[in-house]
């Protein structure tokens, strides 16, 4: 096994560590980072690229003095943390190590071949692949990155023992016949993850709905689903919908199953783009698609109290054509391969003719600004809604390599600011009651700060830099300005503008913190967010503008 393997993991950890001054004595020299380990060995690592966001680096690296590998490296860097921490991290590098880089032309990437290229997870993130709950084996399935099919499992449910929201029952109804099963005309049909099957299966509570008859098996739908990025959201080519499950395992910071605050996200999502506000949006924002959450169903006990391990929830499926080229989630465009360039910096290099790759990166960032950030921060600064699109959820569309629009999906991950309640909720009734996803405006901006500025805005800037494509403070320059026009423009509240434009700071998740405390970050709620958060300097307050 060569070093070359591991470059991925060692890039995710050293980029969290540093950001969060986990690095004893942290200080570049040169093409080389050095710092200490806990015992005062000194440690070098090679640097062969460096933004103020991210760095990429790469062996050779010294303990002492001596060559070492990256295995060891990581390994002496948590061996003094809690052992489930240690094991994340190393269970990650295990997983990445098994992983090939993403091939092929993004362009041409299908919906499925751009949601299985994102091969190593986060970029700044201690263990960015780990997963608890889930062997090797059940990985090669149903991990988004090994490409795996499967097919979904189908149930008829008493209906005393379903509930549901949204379309719910002509959703799930129609997803079955697209999936090869008949609905039963008495019961409700219910599709399981088999994944998770295997887990109910030692559930009391589902064990009790089997043997009463209450849920019945209809058997398998067709072999043709496959993981999108996320892994609990699934998505076939034949479907009219994909669906998102709960998954009993944790990924990252999280365990995987949905709650019912955030499945009424989803219906209420829905709603307000069936409303007067929706057909204002889609009418300012020509190249945004939203994808909604209309539906959700889950079994209940004899209470009646729903089951969180057995949500599972409807989502848009506009990609249904397998031979068409599909958006291509922006984590998996920005993510750095083991070498050369990332596949956003792959496309920016086809697209200049004479080998000045400055101009047309420029161009390139500049677009996907107006396309693809545009029209999320206007959203805020209009109708006060927070849609948190980080890497993961946001998905470029493409023409001709360039940016043409913006996909954006989950909405767990959505909310609405204090201040425009009265008014979203006049063409909307009813809208954030039971999902804690109303927030004041500072806490929702520091939110979207992070979520679409850091972890969008920032690492895309970041692999133009890291690719040697452009020049970082020409990239910064041009953030500054878009903000400004943005500012400028805006018929709404251009209080977040001002925000990136003046604070000296950027609110950013300390994934290597939240990680290393072992909270289950899924756990916050109306009483705020479990993971640990932390401040940026601000690299354009001090700017010139272009």
């Amino acid at each position: 096994m060569t070093e070359t393997a591991d470059i991925p993991a060692l890039d995710a950890f050293l980029n969290a560590a540093l950001r969060e001054n986990r690095l004893k004595g942290a200080h570049f020299n040169g093409a080389q980072l050095r710092f200490a380990l806990c015992d005062e060995s000194p440690v070098t690592v090679a640097v062969i690229g460096r933004s103020r966001f991210r760095c990429r680096f790469a062996p050779p690296l010294t303990i002492a003095g001596r060559p070492a590998r990256i295995e060891e490296l990581l390994q002496r860097l948590t061996e003094t943390a809690e052992p489930a921490f240690s094991e994340r991290v190393a269970a990650s590098l295990r997983a990445i190590r098994g992983t090939s880089d993403a091939e092929g032309d993004p362009q041409g990437w299908n919906f499925r071949k751009a949601e299985t290229a994102l091969r190593f997870g986060h970029v700044l993130h201690p263990n960015p692949r780990s997963r608890d709950g889930i062997t090797a084996e059940e990985a090669a399935i149903y991990a988004p990155e090994s490409g795996g099919r499967f097919a979904l499992e189908w149930f008829a449910v008493e209906p005393e023992r379903w509930t549901g929201g949204g379309f719910a029952v002509e959703g799930f109804s129609r997803l079955a016949r697209a999936d090869g099963i008949e609905p039963p005309t008495n019961r409700r049909v219910f599709p399981v993850h088999p994944f998770q099957l295997s887990r109910l299966k030692n559930d009391s509570r589902f064990a009790d709905l089997r043997a009463k008859g209450s849920v019945e098996p209809l058997g398998p739908g067709r072999p043709d689903w496959s993981a999108t990025a996320s892994m609990r959201a699934v998505h076939g080519f034949h479907a009219p919908f994909m669906v998102k499950f709960s998954l009993s395992l944790r990924l990252t910071n999280s365990m995987r199953l949905l709650s019912h605050r955030e499945v009424l996200r989803g219906l209420h999502v829905t709603d307000l783009l069936n409303s007067a506000v929706g057909a204002e949006i889609s009418a300012t924002f020509a190249g945004l698609t939203i994808l909604t959450e209309p539906a959700f169903a889950a079994l209940t006990n004899e209470r009646g109290a729903l089951i969180p391990e057995t949500i599972a929830v409807l989502r848009d499926n506009p990609y249904r054509d397998a031979a068409a080229p599909g958006p291509v989630i922006l984590a998996a465009l920005c993510e750095a391969p083991r070498k050369g360039l990332s596949p956003l910096g792959r496309i920016v290099t086809s697209l200049s003719d004479n080998g000045d790759t400055a101009p047309m990166a420029m161009r390139w960032f500049a677009a996907f600004l107006d396309k693809a950030i545009w029209p999320i921060l206007e959203m805020r600064a209009r109708f006060g809604l927070l849609f948190g699109s980080h890497q993961q959820n946001m998905m470029l569309k493409l023409e001709g390599g360039w940016p043409s629009g913006v996909a954006i999906r989950d909405c767990q991950g959505t909310g609405h600011l204090t201040t425009f309640h009265e008014r979203l909720s006049s063409v909307c009734p009813g809208i954030g009651e039971g999902a804690e996803n109303i927030v004041p405006p500072e806490a929702g901006d520091a939110l979207l700060t992070y979520y679409v500025v850091v972890n969008s805005v920032m690492n895309t800037l970041s692999m133009i830099v890291l690719d040697e494509l452009a020049g970082e403070d020409a990239l910064l320059a041009l953030w500054r300005s878009f903000l400004e026009r943005c500012a400028r423009e805006t018929p709404g509240d251009a209080t977040l503008y001002r925000r990136l434009l003046e604070r000296p700071g950027l609110t950013a998740k300390a994934n290597f913190a939240t990680s290393l405390s072992g909270v289950n970050e899924a756990d916050g709620g109306a009483d705020g967010q479990l993971a640990s958060f932390l401040e940026l300097d601000n690299p354009i307050a001090l700017t010139e503008a272009a």
